[in-house]
């Protein structure tokens, strides 16, 4: 997917607006909507512009860059297994959330390997 697609994609999956996205990555906000109707950016710009992106949104950003998943190439034991203790608590969270949602949601969930 072409790095205009992606980023312009991106923006809309995580609800992310171009005045979010302005006083994030001090980027005008005239700026960001020219680039994602057609008009280039510095490569500088463009990569302050995806550094103030939220974690998840870069990931997917760079997914469809690349067009695969950037999780198909990430060994997210060893990933959380190195983070800090903050982060491993952050990811616990999360998949709690995950977990609890799918539950009131009546999703089937995944049987979970047995942790060793």
């Amino acid at each position: 997917m072409h790095y205009r697609e992606a980023f312009n994609q991106t923006l809309e999956k995580f609800s992310i607006t171009a005045k979010s996205l302005a006083q994030k990555s001090g980027v005008q906000e005239r700026q960001i909507s020219q680039f994602r109707n057609g008009k280039d950016l510095m490569s500088e710009t463009l990569f302050g512009l995806i550094a103030a992106l939220p974690n998840e949104a870069k990931i997917y950003y760079f997914s469809c860059v690349n067009g695969e998943s950037m999780l198909d190439t990430v060994d997210l034991r060893s990933l959380i297994a190195q983070a800090p203790p903050q982060k491993q608590a952050e990811a616990l969270h999360l998949i709690a959330e995950i977990f609890a949602k799918n539950i009131r949601n009546n999703t089937d969930i995944v049987e979970l390997p047995e942790a060793v």
